[in-house]
């Protein structure tokens, strides 16, 4: 089963350049899984709790999940300075992630499409030089993700 794969090609239509410029870096990468209609307060919980223990086994770990209305997003925010040059560099990234949920084992994940057009808030890159920017970022635990030690946040619930 290839959904994510899939989803990610057609995502791109909702992709903004602001992503590939080579001005801007990139911030995250996310995820999501759908809150179960009439789910309780503990059955939410729950779904965290098993969520975060499934999150943690992975090779790239998650950083944050966020409670949303009816789903659960889960963000993988980038390491450093990510920087995409090309629209070719941003659909091979997204295509990798896209492939790393389809292989995760996690039922129901799917790409969250609201980081795609998100408008960069952090001018910082600005500032920084070229050798501490990626250029050729790719979905790995050196680009993105939480360290080993670092626990998986979770906001808003």
């Amino acid at each position: 089963m290839k959904k994510n794969i899939e989803l990610a090609h057609k995502a791109f239509n909702e992709a903004t350049s602001d992503k590939y410029d080579g001005v801007n870096s990139i911030y995250r990468l996310a995820a999501a899984i759908p809150i179960p209609e009439n789910a309780s307060s503990d059955g939410i919980k729950k779904l965290i709790n098993r969520l975060k223990k499934e999150l943690s086994t992975l090779n790239v770990r998650a950083n944050a999940i966020n409670f949303m209305e009816d789903i659960l997003e889960i963000d993988f925010y980038a390491k450093g300075y990510q920087m995409l040059m090309t629209r070719g560099q941003y659909v091979g990234l997204v295509t990798e992630f896209g492939a790393f949920l389809d292989s995760s084992g996690i039922e129901d994940i799917f790409i969250q499409y609201g980081f795609l057009s998100e408008t960069p808030y952090d001018d910082s890159v600005l500032s920084a030089t070229n050798d501490q920017i990626n250029f050729f970022p790719e979905f790995n635990s050196r680009c993105f993700g939480a360290d080993e030690s670092e626990k998986i946040q979770v906001y808003n619930f």
